[in-house]
């Protein structure tokens, strides 16, 4: 069986990466296609084939700025060649990685959905209105809504080639039944805990509350800021995006010297964050959220947003919830962890963070691929002789 696996781009690092990673572990003779890619990030995928689409050619300033290449997307996807593959597995979130096509009726697509295209419907008018375009293309931000129901367009044709959907929690296997009209396998998605629980392990708490992401409207860091130059509890930011420069004058405005911006850091080094901080603060709602999983697994309980698929991550002994995102409800969750916070149980903390590892991902999504193909054994070279669907994840 020959096997085809499709990211929506190879350039940056994030969740969805930890999920590619995980998934191309899992079938290490596979051929990974993207649209872009920036083999420099990716240092475990050096032996393996990589194919990217057509937009490779592109200058490495322009083919590296994802928003930019929006409109080509499809057609990049569309355009690929995935003829002698039997399986294809895409991986998609705002990329269009599901638009590849197939060309044989035997041919089986299995999409794992981060979540249906954010911009193009649950959060559309909020990526209207307030996402920061680059200052040469605002201009032409009058043409965005006719690009968008382009997009979406190419997007809800992209979904009949998809044989079966899996979804990164049931909050977005919501979404897929209510934008797409398909039911999703949830099947959670994925990070490698066991350097986070090494470090948790006896790791000593310091004063200080921590967040991570990219620095964009729906992560609400404006809410962290606003919160804690009022409370005046230490915080350290960690991330970059194009809403930190205006992140970083409010804080000034606050006059909020509690908080500390990290900008980008390397793994290595958020790794030994995690475990000091006294809690993590997750104000997004998110498709799933993997940094509180990563938190958890460094022992460390988490403040969340009760929403979103934070809600399916973090148990009740792991954290505490806030109902709304403002400035008031988020405080009140600070407080509620602040007379609960001695009471978190560190071990507790890191097996719920280790039931999210990538073995525990792979184990799952290779149970599922092996139900859904049999139906298919019986035809065209699919065979239960598969090496795949004989290997075991310890």
């Amino acid at each position: 069986m020959k096997i085809a696996l499709i990211t929506d781009w190879l350039t940056s690092r994030g969740g969805a990466e930890h999920v590619n990673i995980a998934i191309s572990k899992l079938f290490p003779e596979a051929v990974i296609f993207t649209s872009v890619y920036k083999a420099e990030n990716f240092p475990e995928l050096r032996s393996r084939e990589v194919r990217a689409t057509f937009l490779q050619k592109l200058p490495k300033k322009l083919r590296h700025r994802h928003q930019l290449l929006l409109p080509f997307f499809p057609k990049a996807f569309e355009k690929l060649d995935l003829s002698e593959f039997d399986l294809i597995i895409s991986s998609s979130s705002s990329g269009f990685s599901k638009c590849v096509r197939k060309t044989r009726p035997e041919q089986v697509h299995i999409c794992y959905c981060h979540t249906p295209v954010r911009f193009l419907y649950h959060a559309r008018e909020e990526y209207l209105t307030e996402y920061p375009m680059p200052f040469f293309l605002r201009p032409f931000k009058f043409m965005l809504p006719a690009l968008l129901n382009f997009l979406e367009k190419k997007d809800q044709l992209a979904i009949k080639g998809v044989d079966h959907f899996v979804s990164n929690s049931n909050f977005v296997g919501e979404r897929i039944k209510k934008y797409y009209d398909r039911t999703a396998k949830t099947i959670y998605p994925c990070v490698n805990t066991a350097p986070f629980v090494q470090k948790g392990k006896n790791s000593v708490k310091e004063d200080y509350f921590l967040a991570v992401g990219r620095f964009i409207p729906y992560k609400k860091f404006d809410l962290l800021v606003e919160t804690f130059a009022a409370n005046k509890l230490p915080l350290k930011l960690v991330g970059k995006g194009p809403e930190l420069e205006k992140c970083q004058k409010l804080a000034k405005k606050l006059k909020a010297e509690n908080i500390e911006f990290l900008g980008f850091v390397e793994r290595e080094e958020l790794i030994l964050l995690f475990p000091k901080a006294r809690a993590f603060v997750f104000p997004a709602e998110e498709d799933f959220g993997l940094t509180p999983v990563e938190a958890m697994a460094a022992g460390t309980p988490v403040i969340y947003l009760n929403k979103g698929g934070a809600r399916e991550s973090v148990s009740r002994n792991c954290g505490v919830s806030f109902a709304e995102q403002n400035t008031k409800s988020l405080q009140k969750g600070i407080d509620e962890f602040l007379t609960k916070e001695n009471s978190f149980d560190r071990k507790e903390l890191i097996s719920r963070g280790q039931k999210f590892d990538e073995r525990v991902f792979q184990k799952n999504l290779l149970a599922f691929i092996t139900e859904v193909l049999g139906p298919y054994r019986s035809e065209g070279p699919i065979s239960p002789e598969a090496s795949f669907m004989e290997r075991e994840i310890d």
